[in-house]
């Protein structure tokens, strides 16, 4: 659907607010909380898709809300939505998805935020007081003036949320460790977890370590992302007989389907395992959401991992 750009801010120096709204006032459908749209962006001759989490109400319709972090080092997308997107603007966007719902049957819910992963945590936050559920939030950026949403969690959710900031004077982190140690054994307690890679990798293998069943750790996560420090990737992939290098940008997978080998995949974003590959060589750099440490000792998930430049990932393709 065609959506215009009604207005944008800037809620931190890396992080726009940007709210859309139908054409000519046009009815948008409602959504859960959790949910995320797909936006159609045109990156100069070509166009490319990107996800952002909802964080409006959700009623229906009422406009959409997202929020941006700007990256210098990514694919693009963000860059345009800061610096080339202004009000008045229209986007294709696609209807709310929603992959990350509140659990109906939990008894308490702990909410886990890191950065830009607020963004759906403020509606699913603000559905479960509204029920007057248990919940609480824990929510970490950099520091208070990188903290998208700052006040607004502060001032709704002042008896549940706990903030840290970790790069400045009297820095402090979540300890995961004892945070799952303070609900180990409650069974209906729900994990939810959105943010960089590392936070949602410590907290599914730290609460999976504890014994915590996989349907009680939900996690939000858009598929591959990129470091500034990822270099070129030479592949050989044994069964296949095809080697290739790999430019970061594109995923391990596109890269070894475009070059005619054949990969079991699915969700494309590290969470379902369906495209599981063993390596013999290599140094894999591993950003999937469901591999334990043991599996990642052999195996990579080649739509979201990727490798060190300095040795041949040898794939057992």
């Amino acid at each position: 659907m065609l959506l215009r750009v009604l207005h944008a801010e800037a809620l931190t120096p890396s992080i726009r607010l940007i709210r859309l709204g139908g054409i000519d006032d046009a009815t948008l459908p409602g959504f859960e909380p959790g949910a995320h749209v797909e936006l159609r962006l045109p990156l100069g001759d070509s166009v490319a898709f990107r996800k952002y989490s909802l964080i409006s109400d959700g009623a229906q319709g009422s406009p959409y809300e997202i929020a941006v972090k700007r990256s210098a080092h990514g694919r693009g997308g963000s860059v345009f939505m800061h610096d080339e997107l202004s009000v008045g603007d229209e986007l294709d966007v696609s209807a709310p998805i929603n992959e990350f719902r509140i659990a109906s049957q939990g008894a308490h819910h702990v909410l886990i935020a890191g950065g830009i992963g607020i963004t759906p945590m403020l509606g699913i936050a603000s559905r479960l007081k509204q029920s007057g559920a248990s919940y609480e939030l824990h929510y970490s950026s950099r520091s208070a003036t990188d903290m998208a949403f700052h006040d607004r969690v502060s001032q709704d959710h002042a008896a549940q949320a706990q903030l840290y900031f970790t790069r400045c004077e009297g820095a402090r982190r979540i300890d995961i460790d004892a945070l799952l140690d303070r609900h180990q054994g409650q069974v209906d307690t729900h994990l939810y977890v959105c943010g960089p890679a590392p936070l949602i990798d410590a907290v599914r293998l730290a609460a999976e370590a504890r014994g915590v069943n996989r349907r009680r750790i939900h996690f939000e996560s858009f598929g591959p992302s990129w470091d500034v420090t990822d270099g070129p990737v030479r592949i050989a992939m044994s069964e296949s007989a095809i080697e290739l290098d790999v430019l970061p940008g594109t995923t391990l997978l596109d890269a070894m389907e475009a070059a005619g080998a054949w990969i079991p995949s699915d969700c494309k974003r590290g969470e379902c395992g369906a495209c599981i590959a063993s390596y013999s060589g290599g140094r894999p750099i591993h950003r999937d959401n469901c591999l334990t440490e043991e599996q990642r000792r052999h195996s990579l998930c080649p739509c979201v991992s990727w490798a060190s430049s300095d040795d041949v990932l040898k794939l057992q393709l």
